[in-house]
């Protein structure tokens, strides 16, 4: 079973682009912090935070 990115979490309106997955505009970074850990324990998913420092929360296919 293989991953797929379910949320994108970034402070640069220039990277939120319609469609999947969900893109969340948040410039703060405690709110992007704090909403980050809440999507991935309601989501039970894996985060990551990229170079960028933007998230992106990865869950298992399928899951349900």
């Amino acid at each position: 079973m293989g991953k797929s990115i379910v949320v994108y979490i970034t402070a640069d309106e220039k990277r939120v682009l319609g469609g999947d997955p969900l893109t969340l505009l948040v410039k703060d970074p405690d709110e992007q912090k704090q909403l980050t850990t809440d999507l991935g324990r309601a989501l039970r998913a894996d985060i990551v935070q990229m170079k960028n420092g933007d998230y992106i929360l990865l869950a298992k296919e399928g899951r349900g």
